[in-house]
């Protein structure tokens, strides 16, 4: 392995880390991070990395930050702006959320999930015509039970009832579909999913 031959390795650093990241031990793969910023300090990727796992870590002004610092020294890694998209929106800044989306859409108008993120920020800024369109084009482009999820929440939550529940099912039936660690990954979904199944008058999501 990289580390092996060079625990000093940038590119090793930065792959080990990645994965550890990957498996939520965000404290270990900073420490890995650490070291790379010493030899590469400019480097988007190790920022961007760093940034995320400050998010991941729930310290939100410190993924900005480090985001920030990364799109500065590739302002056309579309990742990036998407990352500074999703932390904005956790931390309901959605105008700042719908600049960094829409500039990664820009980037790279083929990942689905962006459109989602932007149909979620969207209805936030109170734009449901947009937010149904970003929705649907996410869904065009992959049907994800997550998709259909979130554009049922917000159907919903613009008493769109029928409609709402009809994606609902299509969600239902996509999460049913996956294995039973993908279902465990996110117990938030779960939540979500029986939440709005008794709001619709499901009781058995």
């Amino acid at each position: 392995a990289a580390l092996a031959l060079d625990p000093k390795n940038v590119k090793g650093i930065l792959a080990s880390g990645s994965i550890i990241q990957d498996h939520n031990d965000m404290d270990i793969a900073l420490i890995r991070y650490r070291v790379a910023a010493v030899q590469t300090p400019s480097s988007a990727q190790l920022w961007n990395n760093i940034g995320m796992c400050f998010f991941g870590k729930g310290m939100h002004i410190a993924a900005i930050s480090c985001l920030k610092r990364a799109l500065y020294f590739d302002p056309f890694e579309w990742i990036i702006s998407y990352n500074l998209g999703l932390v904005h929106l956790c931390t309901k800044q959605y105008a700042s959320a719908f600049h960094f989306l829409s500039a990664s859409i820009n980037l790279k108008p083929n990942f689905p999930p962006s459109y989602m993120y932007l149909g979620i920020i969207l209805a936030k800024l109170e734009d449901f015509d947009n937010s149904r369109n970003a929705y649907r084009r996410a869904i065009e482009m992959e049907s994800d039970h997550l998709f259909h999820l979130n554009y049922a929440i917000t159907l919903y939550n613009h008493d769109q009832n029928v409609e709402a529940s009809k994606h609902f099912e299509i969600a239902k039936e996509l999460f049913d579909g996956l294995d039973e660690e993908s279902k465990k990954a996110d117990p938030d979904v779960i939540k979500r999913i029986e939440a709005l199944g008794r709001v619709l008058g499901d009781e058995k999501p």
